[in-house]
């Protein structure tokens, strides 16, 4: 099995090099890159420390290797210009995620427990009411926010996985749910800074996940945008944060409600002409208030969610001896110094 080849390969075009490149930094030609990425050449130790210092990697990353689990990429979103090469790189870094997290989950014994009622939708009205019964089903209010979406769906036994995004290579990857080995997966990039753009996300990878559609001319984004949408944003906490109907809305408003829900303000204004609780005037009005005030940049944005679950599950099997220190290190991505240093200073 060729899996050192194929980490070298992945490595060197998540390092944007090309095989001229690497063979400049390695002191070789293109074609001998070539032939160790295919492995018609296997690298010795010392070549792999080589590959590993020249690449700027730990040499964990060109020895590890999972079972890939079968995927279908069927609730992948990304922007059009995500193809070729780089989508087929962040298909192979996804379904190693996946495999790494399958596995740890497997060695502590844990099998999804979440009973997945799938919700048949054939309207928004309908996407409405599943994501009220969901709210329902987690035993939480339609008049209160949602305060930790990760912790929540973890807790239901969602995986949440989080691809890095090296030198911003995968920008224009939204995200992806699926069932993988009746796990429910979802995927998303690591260090979005946006909290409130992060959780949406998941509300609307959730909807990939929760809704079915018998009626395939309906758009599928759209109602999970709006699955999403009443989720985090209830309408019956909506309508008792603003009213049925408005002629203005207090800047400061938003800001409030913004902060309380985690949303964006976007959302927000989008969220209340869905509700007809403004009309499309105000709705365009605030729109550009929105736009000339906040633009892309949020100056004050909702902090990002942080998952734990993984980090704890490979802490807990290595406390148990059931994987050893060094394995525990290759999971977490980490050095055994890094490992000792940060997250278990006071090992004994």
């Amino acid at each position: 099995m060729n899996y050192i080849g194929e980490n070298l390969k992945k490595i060197r075009l998540l390092k944007n090099l090309s095989l001229k490149e690497a063979g400049k930094l390695l002191g070789m030609s293109a074609t001998a890159i070539s032939k160790y990425e295919k492995g018609l050449i296997v690298p010795n130790s010392a070549k792999i420390i080589e590959f590993a210092n020249a690449y700027q990697v730990k040499t964990l990353e060109l020895l590890k290797v999972y079972s890939k689990p079968e995927m279908k990429f069927s609730a992948f979103r990304k922007k059009s210009r995500l193809q070729g090469q780089k989508l087929l790189l962040l298909q192979n870094i996804i379904q190693d995620e996946v495999a790494k997290y399958l596995e740890v989950l497997d060695l502590n014994n844990i099998h999804s427990s979440f009973s997945f009622k799938k919700y048949d939708c054939e309207s928004l009205e309908e996407v409405e009411e599943a994501a009220n019964q969901f709210r329902k089903y987690m035993q939480i209010s339609l008049k209160q926010p949602l305060s930790d979406l990760i912790n929540m769906l973890e807790n239901l036994g969602i995986v949440i996985i989080f691809v890095h995004n090296s030198k911003g290579i995968f920008n224009d990857f939204d995200g992806l749910s699926e069932i993988v080995n009746g796990v429910p997966i979802i995927v998303l990039l690591e260090g979005m800074k946006d909290g409130a753009r992060q959780r949406f996300t998941i509300a609307h990878e959730l909807g990939h996940l929760l809704l079915q559609f018998k009626n395939k001319d309906l758009d599928e984004e759209k109602m999970c945008h709006r699955f999403a949408s009443a989720l985090l944003m209830p309408k019956e906490a909506v309508i008792r944060e603003f009213g049925i109907t408005r002629s203005n809305i207090n800047f400061g408003e938003l800001e409030a409600f913004k902060q309380e829900y985690k949303v964006s303000y976007a959302e927000i204004n989008y969220r209340l002409k869905d509700l007809n609780i403004i009309n499309d005037y105000l709705y365009k009005k605030l729109s550009i208030l929105i736009n000339k005030n906040i633009g892309k940049n949020d100056p004050n944005p909702i902090q990002a969610e942080i998952s734990y679950q993984f980090r704890k599950l490979v802490y807990k099997l290595e406390a148990s001896n059931i994987i050893s220190v060094q394995k525990a290190c290759e999971y977490l991505g980490v050095t055994l110094n890094e490992y000792n240093n940060k997250d278990n200073y006071y090992r004994y």
